[in-house]
């Protein structure tokens, strides 16, 4: 069993949620579990990104801000 231990509020279009709502209740899963999924699932597929390699010239050549 996984311990769950970081909230967000997610806002959705009202069409949206029905769907999601609708479709988590046939699945006999809760909305949350629906998104969970659905997050694991997308970010599965996307290939790692890789952070900038790190040079000492980086920071002499960082845009101001």
């Amino acid at each position: 069993m996984c311990m769950l231990n970081r909230r967000v509020d997610i806002l959705f279009d009202k069409d949206l949620w029905k769907k999601a709502a609708n479709f988590s209740k046939a699945q006999k899963i809760s909305a949350g579990e629906l998104i969970r999924r659905a997050v694991k699932t997308y970010l599965d597929g996307q290939k790692a990104v890789q952070p900038p390699k790190q040079t000492p010239f980086n920071r002499l050549f960082k845009p101001r801000g």
